[in-house]
Parts: C-alpha cells; structure tokens; sequence
C-alpha cells in the first residue's frame, strides 16, 4: 500500500520537522497534543475532538500505528533541530559535544510525555514503510555529536578511540563519516548521556527541577574527559 503521509528526505544539517496541511495535520497536532500530555492516542477521541468523521483520519494514515510512527518522527526532528539549533554558532568541538548533550536532556525534560512516547515507539513502529522514516528521524539527533566528534578528532582535540567490540560504522556522504572506533565512542557516550536522562525522568523529576543539576554536569564531564581527553 502506497503511503498517504509521506515527508521529503530528511536535510541532516538543517533538520525541520514536517508538518502535513489541512485535515491530515489537525489530526497529527491532535495525535501530538496527546502524547505531551502523556494520553494515549486514540483515533476516535482524535475525531471527536476535530469533529470529524469516524473513517476521516485513515484518508491520510494507514492505521493507529502509523499515526503513532509519524507522532514518533516528528518529535525526533523536533528535538534534533533543537539540538542543532542550539549548537549552530559553536566552533570548539568540545563546547559543540557538550552542548550537544545538554540540549538532548533539556528537550527531554521540557517534552518529558513526548519522549517517553518516542522511546518505545521508535522501537516498534508500524510494518510499513514507514518504519524507515523514524529511523532515518532517530539518526538526525546522533548527528550533531557525530560532527562535534569528527572535528575534535581531525584537529588533534580529541584522543583517538580505542579498539573494542565492533559496532557499524557511521557514514553519511556529505554530512559525517565515523569509522568502526569511532562510532562505538559515539555509541557510548549516547549510553551515558541517554541512560541518565531515562533514569531521571523514571524518578518523577518535577516542573521545577533544576536543569543545571551537578550531578548530570559531572556526569557528562567524567566521560568526556575520560574517553576524549582533550589535548592543549
């Protein structure tokens, strides 16, 4: 089956989450409004809210599961344009790595609903096509480290990675290339920096919560000092 709601190639160095127009939109803003509020999204509440008709939604969406995909992509691209965002005018690779890591948890705690809907969901999207999309969405966040990392290796400002298990190397024409050592140093970093953010949520951090927190400063301070140990 032909896909109904199909976004252009996602622009690696300028990510833009695509909103669709007319009906099909309303219904994704609806789908997304449920997951911030941490609801589950349901097709016929989606109607009754946007007033429409009990079969309006599949003229646009596949099925529930690719409503949820397309929820799932767009709050990917949503959060890795504010990382990139937030990282643009940054020239040291270190600042730009760190930055990196401190945008990914700011978006986290701002969209806490959203994300953890994106979590799991990335991870059992519909069998359509689609599927490919998010992941494709997923990978646009990893980006910014990736070229943070690429040029703090290149200019001698980070240690070279070690050897270790094998991972797959990261390679993008054009927008970042990553061999074997180097994308497990990725990988390893996104372990920390991802699991930290995941345990802080689990734990019922509040509206108020200190973003500025030492404990995930250090964190992220230890491990990059530990595995990129930058020279003068």
């Amino acid at each position: 089956m032909a896909l109904i709601f199909d976004p252009p190639k996602i622009n690696y160095l300028d990510p833009q989450p695509f909103y669709p127009s007319g009906t099909a939109g309303q219904i994704l803003q609806s789908a997304i409004e449920s997951a911030e509020a941490g609801d589950p999204i349901v097709m016929r509440e989606i109607c009754r809210h946007l007033d429409l008709t009990p079969g309006a939604p599949y003229s646009h969406y596949e099925s529930s599961e690719h409503l949820e995909s397309v929820v799932a992509y767009t709050g990917l691209l949503t959060l890795a344009k504010w990382i990139t965002d937030s990282t643009r005018e940054l020239s040291d690779p270190r600042e730009r790595l760190v930055a990196t890591c401190w945008a990914y948890r700011e978006w986290a705690h701002k969209h806490r609903s959203w994300f953890g809907f994106i979590l799991p969901t990335s991870g059992r999207t519909d069998e359509s096509a689609f599927a490919e999309h998010v992941q494709s969405a997923s990978l646009a966040i990893a980006i910014p480290a990736a070229r943070a990392m690429r040029d703090g290796w290149d200019t001698g400002k980070f240690a070279t990675p070690t050897s270790g298990p094998t991972v797959f190397p990261l390679d993008i024409p054009g927008v970042v290339s990553l061999n074997v050592d180097e994308s497990r140093t990725a990988n390893a970093l996104w372990i920390t920096v991802h699991g930290a953010v995941v345990i802080e949520l689990a734990v019922g951090i509040h509206d108020g919560w200190d973003l500025e927190t030492p404990m995930f400063d250090w964190l992220l301070e230890a491990h990059i000092n530990t595995h990129f140990a930058q020279r003068p």
